[in-house]
């Protein structure tokens, strides 16, 4: 049976992830960062769940340790965090993390991560076994492994790009921009009021709602522009060669849609409404910055009642 070591400070997140996972796998833990390296080294587990605020060594210095040694490089680290700010999240790939997960945690989406990561774990142990000696086994599990990494891509639950596929877009779109092609915009939009939507009528509508709203955003956007489930009930859109107000127009012209719509479930007509956040790409602050920006104008929008669009250049303008 595979192993995994959560390395977690709190109980409660501990026995939840425990309790999900024994059936499954050993689970082996630690409480704090220093001895997650040194249960690391010893047992060698297939993958690790790392909490990022621990004591002793926080969460990303616990993962640059192991990526640094020679035996515990290759295992898969999984951060979990309550932190979903794009520069933890950054810090967590840069860090030497596969994948970020946010609390709380949706049982059938981490369930469906860490398979993911297993499955591709499982096609390297393979393809180590067997490239010396069968040349077309070989080819076949690159092949698997290639489709396997194609899905960590893509998000389990709305099929839209996962963080880490369209920050390497966004990053293709910085580099367009430097070369003097035209610049782009984005959009942070959140699910107004969705923990209400879980709490009255369940997770599984909430799956329901955060599935349909992606086939309504993925409907309205051009083919070239590129949508991404940003965590939780957030999503973050890719508009190559589009400025604020084009990409506000955009949003707008969602927000009426999804005005109009409703979406069933269980005999019930659900209506859900959406803040945008805009910005377009300042080459000088570069792209931390710009979804900064769009990420600022998201929240005055909540701030200002939700339902409605806010470019940071009004933001800013209000601020002076």
């Amino acid at each position: 049976m595979k192993k995994i070591l959560i390395a977690d400070d709190t109980p409660a997140n501990i026995t939840f992830l425990g309790d999900l996972l024994k059936d499954q796998y050993d689970i082996i833990v630690a409480t704090e960062g220093t001895s997650a390296c040194e249960i690391a080294k010893k047992e060698l587990p297939d993958l690790i769940l790392l909490d990022v605020m621990m004591p002793g060594m926080d969460g990303y210095s616990v993962c640059r340790a192991l990526k640094q040694s020679e035996e515990t490089s290759h295992i898969p680290v999984i951060f979990i965090t309550a932190r979903n700010d794009p520069d933890d999240v950054m810090a967590g790939f840069e860090a030497g993390g596969v994948d970020y997960v946010t609390k709380p945690f949706n049982p059938r989406e981490l369930n469906a991560r860490i398979n993911t990561h297993m499955e591709l774990l499982k096609a390297r142990e393979e393809l180590k076994t067997y490239a010396e000696s069968l040349e077309m086994l070989s080819q076949q599990l690159l092949n698997k492994t290639k489709e396997l990494n194609e899905s960590v891509r893509t998000d389990f639950l709305t099929g839209l790009a996962t963080r880490l596929h369209i920050m390497e877009k966004l990053h293709e779109e910085v580099h367009r921009a430097g070369r003097g092609k035209k610049s782009f915009a984005v959009i942070i939009s959140d699910i107004d009021h969705f923990k209400k939507i879980n709490d009255t009528y369940g997770h599984e509508c909430g799956d329901i709602v955060l599935s349909s709203i992606a086939k309504i955003l993925k409907d309205t956007i051009r083919a070239q522009d590129v949508l991404a489930r940003w965590g939780g009930e957030e999503f973050l859109f890719l508009l190559p060669e589009t400025d604020e107000a084009g990409a506000a127009i955009l949003a707008e012209k969602i927000r009426s849609i999804l005005g109009a719509s409703s979406i069933r479930y269980s005999g019930k007509d659900i209506a859900v409404t959406m803040t945008f956040g805009v910005s377009d790409f300042d080459i000088k602050s570069g792209i931390d910055t710009t979804i900064s920006k769009a990420d600022r104008a998201l929240y005055r929008g909540k701030n200002l009642g939700r339902n409605r669009v806010v470019t940071y250049s009004s933001l800013a303008a209000d601020e002076k």
